[in-house]
């Protein structure tokens, strides 16, 4: 039997994709913690190109009374605020000398890989929550304005904010779900959604779920039910990509209702690749990873929040 070098490239890279998958495929058990890849928090669409233009659509209105041989009434929907995001490339490599993977002293190369995989995790956290750490400033809408702030509506020319006022407390959060309530679209109609996602930082996260899964209300006296638990079912989330030492806020928080426009556009998702030690000059493997993805929102419907101010 021959043993040809190709079997040992083979060899090597499922021994080096082994650790690395293993380490970026891992669970977490924590069922409040979000990532990049939780579709409450972000929509996922693949593409097949490396940028993405949309415009956002405002709808027909309401229906409207006819007579029994009046003609049907005509309603023109628009689009308007075109918005073209550009799909970035993620990568990073590690070097690794054949003696260093042959011998893995002190599990040196494994630890590397390791490592590796776990930045590429991050990498894709601390990108997408970007939406939700610049909210009130830097992450715009198609409309170019904050997404949590004033926007026009594209049919009627009225102004709508989805701000919400305070920090976050039984009280403020029913302000919030009244609000996601009497949202209107582009169009101007109010289409009753129901908050289903509370998004909120680290240092948020015991509060909420004080608030939202105590069986009697929370921090009070009073024999009365929680309604938040009993009636509306919140899902509590949270990422420490949204907190202050990441760039976020320790205070901020958002309620998402189903059809937010959010997104995740991943356009190849996580590849990984091993030059041979045999081809290179200095006998190194070279193992490196990849992906091309980038995330955007272009409307505010759906989504309300609060600085916590």
């Amino acid at each position: 039997m021959q043993w040809l070098e190709s079997q040992n490239y083979a060899i090597v890279r499922t021994e080096l994709d082994r650790v690395f998958y293993q380490e970026f495929d891992y669970a977490t058990n924590q069922p409040n913690y979000c990532t990049a890849a939780t579709p409450e928090v972000f929509k996922q669409q693949t593409i097949d190109r490396a940028a993405f233009i949309q415009e956002v659509y405002a709808g027909p209105g309401l229906f409207q009374p006819v007579s029994e041989i009046q003609a049907t009434p005509t309603d023109l929907p628009r689009v308007a605020n075109k918005q073209t995001t550009f799909v970035q490339d993620w990568a990073n490599g590690i070097e690794l000398s054949k003696d260093l993977f042959d011998d893995n002293m002190h599990q040196v190369w494994s630890n590397s890989v390791k490592e590796m995989a776990l930045m590429a995790r991050v990498t894709m956290d601390q990108n997408a929550f970007k939406i939700y750490r610049g909210a009130f400033t830097t992450t715009l809408t198609a409309d170019g304005q904050p997404l949590i702030g004033n926007h026009t509506l594209i049919k009627t020319g009225a102004t709508y904010s989805n701000l919400i006022t305070g920090a976050l407390n039984p009280t403020t959060l029913k302000n919030a779900m009244v609000k996601l309530r009497q949202q209107p679209n582009q169009a101007g109609v109010v289409l009753g959604m129901m908050g289903e996602t509370l998004l909120v930082p680290s240092q948020l996260l015991v509060t909420a779920l004080q608030i939202t899964d105590s069986a009697l209300i929370s921090g009070n006296a009073n024999n009365d039910i929680n309604v938040f638990r009993s009636t509306f079912g919140y899902k509590v989330l949270s990422n420490p990509y949204l907190d202050a030492v990441a760039g976020g806020s320790d205070t901020a928080w958002f309620l998402l209702a189903r059809n937010h426009s959010v997104t995740r556009l991943i356009r190849q998702g996580l590849q990984t690749s091993l030059r041979d030690w045999s081809v290179s000059n200095n006998r190194t493997y070279f193992y490196q990873a990849n992906f091309r993805e980038e995330v955007f929102v272009s409307d505010y419907v759906g989504i309300v929040g609060s600085t916590g101010v």
